[in-house]
Order: C-alpha cells, then structure tokens, then sequence
C-alpha cells in the first residue's frame, strides 16, 4: 500500500466543515490502497470541537506539530479566555481590541493566522520523511499555511505534491467585508500564485473556485473538481424522521456571516404568521450567527419564533437536518460568489428535506440544488411563498445523490495520487 502525508491544520477534535473533508478522505483512502499519514497542529485553535470525531480518527497514524498562535497573545492583551477566530466580519459597537485583532489579521499576517504553526510543521514534517517511505504530499487548505508546509517539504523531498483548495486564498469573501493593504495583498498573491505554480495536482470544490484559480495561474492541465459530500455511514444509524412537525420547522445549519442576512425569508416568515395565525413556523440557527442578523431579527419582532442553537456534534446536526422540514442555504452577497458550495449542502441532499437557497441563483450550489427539486430565490426577489415551498416533498433520485458520496469522491482522489505519482 502506498502512503500519503496528509497536511491539515483541522483534525479532530476540531469541528466544522473544514475537517470533515480531510477525516473522511482519511477514512476511505486504504480501500483504495492508500495509507494516510496526517500532519496537523498540536492544541490548535479551532472555531468549534467536536470531540465525538475522535472515534472516527482514532485508526489513522497522527503526527501533532507545536505552532505559535497570534490569538493566544491577543488573548493575553485583551485578559480574554476566548478569542473567536471565527469571527471573520466586523459588527456594530465592538471593542477596540476586536478591531485591532482583526486589522492585524488582515494586515500583518500572511497568508493567514495559522502562519505560526509552519515551522514547527516543516521540522516534523522533515522527520516523517526521512522515517516513513511516503510516496506523495497532499495538502488541504485554508489555512493555506498548510500548502506553504506541503510546497517546502515536497522543495527538500523532491516528492510529488497534491494541493486541495477547499476555499480560494486571495479572492476569500471576508477580504471583501475588510479589504487589506496593497503591500499585503501584492505579497499574498506571489504566495498564492508559486502554490499554484509548484503543485504537481490540484483539487478544487467547485468550478467556480477553479476559475478564481486559473486567473491567479494556469491550472486547467493540472486540476480537478472534487466536491464535497456526505458519508452515508452517518446516515445509516439514523431514525427514519418523523415530520409533520407542529409548526414548519426551517434549519440553518453552520455560521452565518454579516454578508448572509436572509432578510427575505424573514420577511416571507412575517408574510406567512400573517395569513396563517394558527400555523406556527419555527426558524433553528444552529452554529454562530453574526450580531447583525441577530439585530434583523429582533427588528422583525421575530425573535419568539427563532431558535438559537450553539454547534453541535456532527450527529446531532445531521439528526436536525432530518427533522426539519426545509434546509436553508444562504450564499453570501459578495463578488466572486458564484464557486460557493457550502459542505453541508450534501448532507442536506441526504436528508431528504427540502432545500431553500437564497442568495445568487446562478452560482454552483443553485445548480445542485435545482437539480434534486430545491427552490432557489435570489436575495433581491420580492416575495417568497414559504406555504408553497414547504408543501412541495420532491423525491431524491439515488443516482443523482451517489456522486456526492465521500467514498466515491475519494476513489476519484486515489485515481488522482496514483496518476501524480507516475507521472
């Protein structure tokens, strides 16, 4: 079996969409005779923790690299016990050292906040060289540090290389809410565009991401889509769901970020509770939200029909994901917006409940979504019909769903890495 070093700043117990890629490529890899060996950070500082995780990892060879991390001094000054490095756009009335942190973030820092762990990443990741035969490097970013880490080792190992963008680097939609100096930005993209230049292959989660790619350097001859997905096996386990629920329960599930306010949908909520006074609906935010959405709820008077809920086990959102009667996708209002494809939009596809995309109707994700029978509304459409939408059940065609599957993207992976490898 041939082995693969696996570099990824989120392992275990870090949560969120970013880890799930990486696991469950981990998991899947040795069916088609690859072995991982993962390099990650030791005591990262990750957005949210899903311990339960730690199961699913617990077979694959794991090497921890120390890192220095800017937040654990943000934390010392600012006397904080939690920064949210999460917390990518700026609110209303925040503190001073919040937008001093985040200048520092944007201006200081390249190409990302993770910068500290790569020299401790390089020095173990020269040590797994020189103990493991491995056959090839395979990077996931962001942190995009991570593909820094991958270009250097496969510099030294002369070993082939396999970059993963799961998001783009310069063109990332928060750069857009905070925009940075001209020096920073002009240094970011020499490093963005030699990762790109160096990589022997290179994955990337939609096409729209890939042509916010290409245009930074060629890549077309070197690169494939590989989506995201869902793993069947966190189904399996699951109830069948009982809907019918006594009020429309719509879930959100993940971050939503200032540039996501759904401001349609809470004005079709208010519409709905309007003709309909005996029918309850129920909103579940389920993750971080930013401030501002907060504000355009209480602005609404819609806060006694919203549910916050923090994050949750990767189990326990699937479970709300099952029981709700519409899933909503929310694509941020910003240029370059037509490549996002949030993750848990598979494992929406999964569910079997129906799918509300609001947002850019013309981007990658409203092509999915249209394609297994969900609605997809543009933020500035006048009106949303929630009775309407709600009442439509839309079969999922298994063939259509099985390409989305975690295991078949990682065979399409494996195929990758052994085409690396001999070339």
């Amino acid at each position: 079996m041939k082995k693969v070093l696996v570099i990824s700043y989120y392992w275990p117990p870090s949560g969120g969409p970013g880890v799930q890629r990486v696991l469950k490529f981990c998991k899947y890899l040795p069916e088609f005779g690859w072995e991982p060996i993962v390099l990650t950070v030791k005591n990262g500082e990750f957005p949210s923790l899903d311990e339960s995780l730690i199961i699913e990892a617990k077979s694959i060879r794991v090497h921890y690299a120390g890192a220095i991390s800017p937040y654990e001094l943000f934390k010392v000054f600012s006397k904080s016990k939690r920064i949210q490095t999460h917390q990518l756009s700026a609110q209303t009335n925040e503190p001073i050292f919040n937008r001093f942190a985040r200048w520092v973030r944007y201006n200081m820092v390249v190409p990302d906040g993770r910068i500290g762990w790569y020299p401790g990443a390089v020095r173990l990741g020269l040590n797994i060289l020189e103990s493991e035969d491995i056959d090839l490097i395979f990077s996931s970013g962001p942190p995009h540090t991570s593909h820094l880490i991958a270009r250097k080792l496969s510099k030294n190992s002369g070993l082939k290389w396999t970059a993963d963008f799961r998001d783009p680097w310069t063109d990332r939609f928060y750069y857009v809410e905070a925009p940075r100096n001209r020096l920073i930005r002009w240094f970011d993209k020499i490093l963005e565009k030699k990762v790109l230049s160096k990589a022997d292959q290179i994955t990337v989660v939609s096409p729209g991401f890939f042509n916010q790619l290409d245009s930074r350097a060629p890549i077309k001859d070197k690169s494939k889509i590989l989506f995201n997905g869902f793993d069947e096996e966190d189904f399996k386990e699951m109830p069948f769901p009982k809907k019918g629920n006594e009020n429309i329960v719509i879930s959100h599930i993940g971050s939503l970020s200032r540039s996501q306010n759904p401001i349609l949908l809470f004005k079709a909520i208010l519409s709905y509770c309007g003709e309909f006074s005996k029918n309850g609906i129920r909103l579940r935010l389920i993750g971080s939200v930013h401030p501002e959405i907060k504000d355009t709820i209480n602005k609404f008077k819609l806060d006694h029909l919203v549910e916050f809920i923090e994050y949750l086990p990767h189990a326990d959102a699937i479970k709300h994901m099952m029981e709700s009667d519409a899933l909503l996708i929310v694509i941020p209002e910003l240029p370059g917006n037509n490549g996002i494809i949030p993750g848990k939009l598979y494992e929406y596809l999964r569910s079997g409940s129906q799918i509300i995309l609001i947002g850019n109707d013309n981007c990658d994700a409203a092509d999915i979504v249209r394609s297994v029978g969900g609605f997809c509304i543009n933020q500035n459409r006048p009106y949303l019909d929630i009775a309407k939408i709600t009442s439509i059940k839309t079969p999922r065609e298994k063939s259509k769903l099985d390409q989305y599957s975690r295991r078949y993207q990682t065979e399409i992976l494996s195929e990758i890495f052994s085409n690396c490898v001999n070339a």
